[in-house]
Order: structure tokens, then C-alpha cells, then sequence
């Protein structure tokens, strides 16, 4: 009986000759269709064909020259990140990041990074010439910027007091590069438990990079982020009673769900699943919210949580005047990646929240 022949990819003639010599050295026979050596040329589209039972080891080597590579889930690391730029509004971030890392049994790890400067070179024949006095600069920089971490960290072990100090164990990283990017990097490589993040002000001037950078963490970061805006009340955890969740009856919100009760679990909080939406939907929204609810009571039985639905049609300003009413000491929501007209038209409410209210903010990723 002859054994199946399977089509695992249609190819240039270039580079299905590639992929044929990267399946032969790892043994599996391959054969190519539709190659026209008579005319002299090559069919636009050459089909590459194993057997069938070598189709499982062939697909990781065909994603790997397509570039697709799948990566496994990483499970969390028991660390908190705390990205800071030695500000004041980082400090505050810092300080409510000990306390949980204090509650939740975890270690921490401060990162900064220092932005990079622009190379310039200037080519004379074979030879390029670099700057000479750039690495003295650079030194000068990566001193003052240890000199500027230790101010920082014996504030910080003022604020949250030697016993807190002495309890959590901690590292810190500093590195040249691109802020946002090298956050996400890091956290592809160590999947923190939770990111905590402070932002300054709309009216602080354009000094940092906080603000655009913690933004762009929100936006990708496949971890929660905890932003707490510069004007947010410096809240102990203790005091942290009241925790909406913003939800739009999403699929994800379930999964967002379950990692905010395990992450509240230690602090005896109140949580609230809050829908705000037009009045005319109010019914099946309700309907919806309502059903929500039952799955969730089921799951969390222990959980203090409430679903409630506010008749609205702008977001922000129900969600602000909700909190305000409600004394709500942190909020809560998932956010979407989009396509880039999309980001462009229609920003994320996650993106313009962040800025605009004075409420702690824990951003779950979709």
C-alpha cells in the first residue's frame, strides 16, 4: 500500500528549494510539483510534498522560514515589575507595589532603562569614525543615573518602612535602549505576575517618557498592568475596599476575571462588574449582565462581587462620575489589540482612561 502524499506549502521556486533542503537535513524525503525545467522557467507556485506521517515534524520547520514561529505560554513568574524613572509619581507606584508584593509572597524587580542616543558616525574610505567623547558621555550618564537609583530606593525605604523593606526580596536592572520596548521584551522573556506603573500628569510638560511609555505597556503587555496616575490618592492596600470591573460582556472578561479575584483574594475587597451602556439596550444588557453574574457566583462562591448596568453614552465621563459617587478605590478592564486604522480613528478607552482619570487603573490584556 502506498503511503499518503501531502501538500504542506505553496512556494516560490526559491524558496521551496530551501525549505526541501532544511526538511532533507532533518531526514524527512520531499519532492516539489509544478516546477517547469523544459521551458526553462519555474511555475509561480511550486508545491512542496512529504508523506503524511511526516507531517508533524515538517510544520515546525516550515513556520520557522516563514517566520512564525510559535512560542509556548509562559507561565508568571512570582515577581512584580516596577518599570521607574525616579519620579515622584514612580515612587508612589513603588510603594503600593511592595505592599503587594508583601501580601502576595513576592519578590520585586525595579527596571529603568535609559534611553538611547543617536549614533553619529562619519565614513572616511574604509573606515568609520565614531565620536570619541560619546563613551564619556555615556559613562557620565550610567553614574549619574546609579547615583539617581539609590536616591531613589532610600525613599522609597522610608516610605514603606524597614519591616516592609527588610520582608520583600528585590533586584534592579538598568539598561541602555528604548523603554517601552525593552519592558515588553523582558516581560516575553519573565512573565511578571503583575506590572505596576505610575504616570504623571497631562499638565507635567513633555520631561519623561513615562507617560507615552506606559501607555504603550497597557496597550501590549500580555501581563496586567497596574497604572497609578501622578494625582491618584497614595491608598494603602488595607484601604483598597471597592473594585469596579468594566465590562462590555466580552468573552475575555471571564478569564480577566478570574486573575482579578486571585489577585484581590488576600485583600478583602468589594468587586463590582459595572456595563454602562445606551438606554435602549437596557433590557437585553441587563439580560446579559444578569447571566454574567450567575457564572460568576458559581465559580467564585467565596467572592464579595455585585453585577450592576448604568443607563450612559459617553464612557468616560458615567465611568468617572460612578467612582466618584461610589467612593471606588481602583478600576478595572480589559483591553483590545486592534488593527492600526483602527488605533489610528478609534483609540483605545484604556489609552485615553489612563490619562484622564485620578483612579488607580489594572488593565488586563485581551
Amino acid at each position: 500500500m502506498e503511503e499518503k502524499i501531502i501538500t504542506i506549502a505553496l512556494l516560490p521556486y526559491s524558496k521551496a528549494e530551501v525549505l526541501r533542503s532544511m526538511l532533507e537535513a532533518k531526514g524527512i524525503e520531499c519532492s516539489l510539483e509544478n516546477v517547469n525545467l523544459i521551458q526553462g522557467a519555474v511555475a509561480t507556485g511550486v508545491k512542496v510534498q512529504i508523506k503524511a506521517k511526516d507531517a508533524k515534524k515538517a510544520y515546525p520547520i516550515l513556520n520557522k522560514l516563514l517566520g512564525s514561529i510559535e512560542k509556548p505560554m509562559q507561565k508568571s513568574e512570582n515577581f512584580i515589575l516596577i518599570p521607574v524613572d525616579f519620579s515622584n509619581y514612580s515612587l508612589r507606584a513603588a510603594s503600593m507595589a511592595f505592599e503587594i508584593a508583601t501580601e502576595l509572597d513576592s519578590s520585586v524587580v525595579f527596571y529603568h532603562v535609559i534611553p538611547q542616543p543617536d549614533y553619529f558616525t562619519i565614513p572616511y574610505s574604509d573606515v568609520m569614525a565614531l565620536d570619541a567623547g560619546l563613551y564619556e558621555h555615556l559613562k557620565e550618564r550610567e553614574d549619574y543615573i546609579n547615583e539617581e537609583f539609590d536616591k531613589f530606593l532610600r525613599k522609597l525605604s522610608e516610605l514603606v518602612g524597614k519591616k516592609v523593606w527588610q520582608s520583600v526580596h528585590m533586584e534592579q536592572i538598568v539598561k541602555m535602549g528604548y523603554p517601552e520596548e525593552d519592558i515588553l521584551s523582558y516581560t516575553e522573556i519573565h512573565p511578571p505576575r503583575l506590572i505596576v506603573m505610575g504616570i504623571k500628569g497631562p499638565d507635567e510638560g513633555h520631561g519623561g517618557v513615562m507617560g507615552s511609555t506606559t501607555a504603550g505597556v497597557i496597550y501590549k503587555a500580555n501581563v496586567p498592568v497596574l497604572v497609578i496616575p501622578e494625582k491618584a490618592p497614595l491608598l494603602n492596600l488595607a484601604a483598597v475596599k471597592k473594585v469596579v470591573y468594566a465590562t462590555n460582556f466580552d468573552e475575555k472578561d471571564f478569564i480577566a476575571i478570574d486573575k482579578l479575584l486571585g489577585l484581590l483574594q488576600p485583600f478583602n475587597t468589594e468587586l463590582t462588574c459595572l456595563h454602562i451602556g445606551d438606554q435602549d439596550e437596557s433590557e437585553w444588557d441587563r439580560a446579559k449582565l444578569g447571566n454574567m453574574g450567575k457564572v460568576l457566583k458559581k465559580n467564585h462562591k467565596d467572592a464579595a462581587l455585585k453585577c450592576v448596568i448604568v443607563p450612559g453614552n459617553d464612557i468616560l465621563q458615567d465611568l468617572e462620575k460612578y467612582i466618584e459617587k461610589n467612593d471606588i478605590d481602583v478600576l478595572s478592564l480589559t483591553t483590545h489589540k486592534r488593527n492600526m486604522i483602527t488605533r489610528i480613528f478609534n483609540p483605545s478607552i484604556a489609552r485615553k482612561m489612563v490619562f484622564h482619570l485620578k483612579t488607580p487603573l489594572l488593565v488586563f490584556h485581551a
